[in-house]
C-alpha cells in the first residue's frame, strides 16, 4: 500500500486545543496536501491524545508524549531535533516533532517525499543537518527588497519552514524609507533603510518623544507580523540591527553629554552622525529599557545579531570607526597607549552585549546576543575572552584576519575577495577548532552561506548553482556547523518558484543520505517530466559553471555596488564626463554617489578606495570570454531547445528557467565589459606608445559594441518576459531597487552609448576636487 493510499483513510487530524499554533498550520497543511478526507479536530490535553483508527496526531511533544502513540519505535537522537512520523494502513499515525521549527518541515517530507511510496513497516526519524539555521539580510522580508511587486509574506515564510529554518529575522521599517534627515546631495540617509535599530520600534525615559509615537508605532506593527507569521509556521523570530546606531542630534540638544562616537562616513554622509556614548549609566538604563520593551511586545524574540562600524553605528574608539577612534569622554583618558585604548573598547563592547543579553533573559530565558566580530580585528585579542554563555560570533569565517584572508576562488587562486561569496565554497579545518573552543564557554558560531542570492549577482533572483550551493552545505557540516546564517534569506515563491538551489538545500538539511545528483534530478524530473528532465540538469550544470568560473574582477561590483551604482543601466562610454550632466541624471539620481565621488566618473574607483587595477580587470577577460560567458551561454541554448519541445506545465517551468539563464549571462557580460572599460581606458591613459595606445581604444570599442549588443538583449528579455528575475519597486526606484522605468534607463543607456561610441578615454585625475565645491570659476 501507498502512503498516499493509506492517508485516504484518515477522517480526522487531531491537534491539542491551546497547543503551539504550528500543530493548526501542519494539519491545515496535511489536509490540503495528502488527507483529503480529514476533518481538523481539537482535543484538551496530551494526555488525550490516542491512536484510534482513522485519526491522524500532530504534535510538538517530547519521547514522553511519543511513547503515548507508539510502543515500539526507532530509537531517537540523543540530543538535538527529531521528529517522528509514522502512518499505519487503517490512516491512523502520528508526527511528533520535539521541536515546533521541525514540525512544518516533518509534515512536507510526508506529503512531498514520501507519499508515493510504500507504506514504511516502522516509524521514520527525521533530523536536520543544522539544529539552526536562518536567513541573515532577509532582502524580501525585512531589508530593501520588502516592496518588491507580488511579495507575499506568509508563502515566503512557509518556505522557509518547507526548506527546514528554525529563525526568522522580523525587523524590517514599516514605512518605506527611515526618517533619517539629510542634507542636498547626500546619499547617506539610504543607509539607514536596514538593519533597523531598536529605537526604531520602541522608546526609553531618555529618548521618549525623539521618533514620532506613530512612525515608531507602524514599525513595530510591521516587526509583530513578521513576528506572527514566523510563530504560525514554528520559527523562532529573531533580529539583525545595526547597534549603536547614531541619534538625532535633537536628543544631544537634550543631553549634549552623552554623545559618543562619530559613525559616519565621511565621505558618503555630508553631516557628522554620533551615536550615544555607551559606558554612561544612563546609556546603558536606555537601552536596558528598548530591548526589554521591545521583548515585551513580542516575548519569543530568540536573539539579537549585531552589525557595527558600518551604516550609521559603530563602537566608541574602535580601530575600523570612519573617522578613526573616537568616542565619549567616559571611556578612554588622555594619553593611552593604542593597546590600551583597544582593551577598553574591546571591555566596552562586552559590557554592551552582556546588558543586552541579561535584560532579555529577563524575559526570555534562552535569548542570545549575536556579533558580526569581522570590525573588530584590532580588538580581536581583548574582545574574544567576552564571548561565553550566550553571547555568540557571526561571520563568513570566525578566524584572524589574517587567515580568514587566505580563502580564494576555486577556480582562480590568486583571487582572495571570495570571503561569503558563492565561491567561498569551503571551510579551513582551524574554523571548526575555533567554533569548539567557543561551545565549550557556551557561546555559539554562526557561519554565514551564501546561495547566490543577496550579496551576489544583485538584482538578480533565482542564479542557479546547486553543486556549488551542495560543496558549501557539505563544509560545513563537515565543521559540524550547529548555526548557519544563510546570506539574504530566500527567493520568495512569487518571484522563483522553481529554483534548485533552494532545493539542494532543503535536500541536505531533511535527508541524511543527501546526494545532489538524485537532488537535482528528482526536482528536473517532478518540474518537467522525464522527457526534458535531462535537458534541464544540463542546464543547470552549464549555469553552476558559469557561476563557477565567473572571475569577480571587481568585488562590489559582483555584489550590492552592481544595483548601488546602476551598472545594467549606465553607459559604458570612453569618457563619462562627455555625457552631458543632465542627460546622466536618469541613473545617477537614484545612485550610490555623493557629487564628489570619483566612482561617477571611474569603474575602478569609489570614494577613496580603489576597487580594482587595471591589471586584475585585463587578466579577468580571457577566463570570462573562454570558460564563464560560454556556459552562461550554453545554459541559454539548451533552455531554448527544450522549450521548442515542452508542453503544458513543463513549458513554464523551462521558460522560467530560461529567462533567468538570459539575465544572467547579460549580468555577467556587463561585469565582464566593466572589467574591459577598466581595462582599456585605465590601459589607455598608462601608455606610453602609440600602438599601447591604439590597442586599449580598440578594447574599449570592441567592449562598447558588445555591451550595446548585450543590453538590447537585457531589453529584449525585460520587454517579453513575465518572469521575475529581478525585484521591482512597487513604490518607485531607490537606491537598492529599480522599478518599471528599467527597460526606459537601458534605452537612454543604448541612445548614449552610441552618441559616444568614438570619443577619446579620459577619466579627470582632479573630478574629486573640483565637484567638492562646485562648477570651477
Amino acid at each position: 500500500m501507498q502512503v498516499r493510499e493509506a492517508a485516504e483513510k484518515c477522517k480526522r487530524l487531531v491537534v491539542r486545543r491551546g497547543g503551539p499554533q504550528v500543530e493548526e498550520t501542519v494539519a491545515a497543511y496535511l489536509a490540503s496536501q495528502l488527507f483529503p478526507n480529514a476533518r481538523l479536530e481539537r482535543t484538551g490535553h496530551s494526555q488525550e491524545l490516542e491512536n484510534n483508527a482513522g485519526e491522524f496526531v500532530v504534535a510538538v511533544g517530547d519521547e514522553g508524549l511519543l511513547a503515548s502513540l507508539e510502543t515500539s519505535r526507532k530509537a531517537l537522537p540523543q540530543s538535538g531535533t527529531w521528529a517522528a512520523v509514522r502512518l499505519r494502513k487503517d490512516g491512523s499515525g502520528y508526527l511528533v516533532a520535539n521541536r515546533p521549527s521541525w514540525l512544518y518541515t516533518a509534515a512536507t517530507v510526508l506529503a512531498e517525499d514520501l507519499a508515493d511510496g510504500q507504506l514504511p513497516a516502522e516509524p521514520a526519524v527525521l533530523s536536520p543537518a543544522f539544529e539552526n539555521l536562518r536567513p541573515l539580510f532577509d532582502y524580501f522580508l525585512t531589508q530593501p527588497w520588502r516592496v518588491a511587486r507580488k511579495f507575499d509574506p506568509e508563502s515566503y515564510v512557509a518556505l522557509y519552514a518547507r526548506l527546514g529554518y528554525t529563525h526568522v529575522e522580523v525587523n524590517g521599517l514599516g514605512t518605506p524609507y527611515p526618517l533619517e534627515p539629510g542634507v542636498p546631495g547626500e546619499v547617506y540617509p539610504n543607509f539607514y533603510q536596514y538593519c533597523p535599530a531598536l529605537d526604531q520600534f520602541v522608546s526609553s525615559s531618555l529618548n521618549r518623544g525623539i521618533y514620532p509615537a506613530d512612525y515608531l508605532s507602524v514599525n513595530l506593527a510591521f516587526l509583530k507580523r513578521n513576528a506572527a507569521l514566523a510563530r504560525k509556521y514554528g520559527l523562532k523570530p529573531g533580529l539583525l540591527v545595526f547597534e549603536p546606531r547614531s541619534v538625532p542630534e535633537t536628543l544631544f540638544e537634550r543631553h549634549p553629554m552623552l554623545r559618543g562616537a562619530r559613525v559616519d562616513h565621511p565621505f558618503r554622509s555630508l553631516k557628522p552622525r554620533y551615536n550615544l556614548t555607551l559606558a554612561h549609566p544612563a546609556v546603558k538604563a536606555h537601552y536596558r529599557e528598548l530591548i526589554q520593551n521591545l521583548l515585551r511586545e513580542v516575548p519569543d524574540l530568540a536573539y539579537i545579531n549585531i552589525w557595527s562600524n558600518d551604516s550609521g553605528a559603530g563602537f566608541e574608539h574602535t580601530h575600523s570607526l570612519y573617522v578613526g577612534r573616537n568616542g565619549g569622554a567616559y571611556l578612554i583618558r588622555e594619553w593611552k597607549t593604542h593597546e590600551e585604548i583597544a582593551q577598553s573598547a574591546a571591555e566596552n563592547i562586552g559590557d554592551f552585549l552582556r546588558l543586552l543579553r541579561d535584560a532579555a533573559r529577563e524575559i526570555n530565558p534562552e535569548f542570545r546576543v549575536v556579533l558580526r566580530t569581522e570590525s573588530f580585528d584590532n580588538e580581536r585579542p581583548f574582545l574574544w575572552q567576552h564571548f561565553r554563555d550566550g553571547l555568540d560570533v557571526e561571520g563568513a569565517s570566525i578566524l584572524p584576519a589574517e587567515r580568514r584572508r587566505q580563502y580564494a576562488h576555486p577556480e582562480y587562486p590568486e583571487v582572495k575577495e571570495v570571503l561569503g561569496s558563492v565561491h567561498h565554497v569551503s571551510l579551513f579545518p582551524e574554523e571548526k577548532t575555533e567554533k569548539d573552543r567557543l561551545e565549550q564557554r557556551g557561546s555559539e558560531a554562526h557561519f554565514d552561506a551564501s546561495l547566490a542570492l543577496g550579496f551576489q549577482f544583485e538584482p538578480l533572483v533565482g542564479v542557479s548553482c546547486p553543486w556549488l550551493v551542495a560543496e558549501k552545505l557539505g563544509s560545513l557540516r563537515h565543521n559540524a556547523a550547529r548555526w548557519v546564517a544563510v546570506i539574504g534569506g530566500t527567493a520568495p515563491p512569487s518571484s522563483a518558484p522553481w529554483w534548485i538551489n533552494n532545493e539542494v538545500l532543503r535536500a541536505f538539511q531533511t535527508s541524511p543520505d543527501f546526494d545532489v545528483e538524485d537532488t537535482v534530478r528528482r526536482a528536473a524530473r517532478r518540474w518537467v517530466g522525464e522527457d526534458l528532465a535531462d535537458e534541464l540538469v544540463a542546464a543547470w550544470r552549464a549555469s553552476d559553471e558559469a557561476v563557477r568560473t565567473y572571475p569577480n574582477p571587481n568585488f562590489l561590483y559582483s555584489v550590492f555596488g552592481a544595483v548601488w551604482y546602476r551598472i545594467l543601466v549606465r553607459p559604458l562610454v570612453p569618457n563619462i564626463e562627455a555625457v552631458p550632466e543632465d542627460e546622466r541624471a536618469y541613473y545617477e539620481r537614484h545612485s550610490c554617489n555623493p557629487p564628489h565621488n570619483p566612482q561617477r566618473v571611474d569603474l575602478a574607483r569609489d570614494v577613496l578606495f580603489e576597487l580594482t587595477t587595471q591589471e586584475r580587470c585585463e587578466k579577468s577577460l580571457e577566463p570570462f570570454d573562454t570558460r564563464c560567458l560560454p556556459a552562461a551561454t550554453e545554459a541559454v541554448k539548451i533552455l531554448d531547445k527544450a522549450l521548442r519541445k515542452a508542453e503544458g506545465s513543463a513549458r513554464a517551468v523551462l521558460q522560467d528557467q530560461r529567462d533567468r539563464a538570459v539575465a544572467l549571462k547579460c549580468w555577467l557580460r556587463n561585469t565582464r565589459n566593466c572589467a574591459a572599460w577598466v581595462a582599456g581606458v585605465h590601459g589607455y591613459l598608462q601608455a606610453s606608445t602609440e600602438e599601447e595606445k591604439s590597442r586599449y581604444r580598440r578594447l574599449v570599442r570592441e567592449m562598447m559594441l558588445d555591451e550595446m549588443a548585450n543590453t538590447q538583449e537585457l531589453l529584449e528579455l525585460w520587454e517579453t518576459s513575465s518572469t521575475e528575475w529581478m525585484p521591482v519597486s512597487t513604490l518607485g526606484e531607490n537606491m537598492f531597487l529599480y522599478d518599471e522605468n528599467f527597460g526606459r534607463h537601458l534605452r537612454a543607456k543604448l541612445r548614449l552609448m552610441e552618441a559616444h561610441l568614438d570619443d577619446e578615454p579620459y577619466i579627470d585625475p582632479d573630478f574629486m576636487w573640483k565637484k567638492s565645491v562646485g562648477p570651477a570659476t
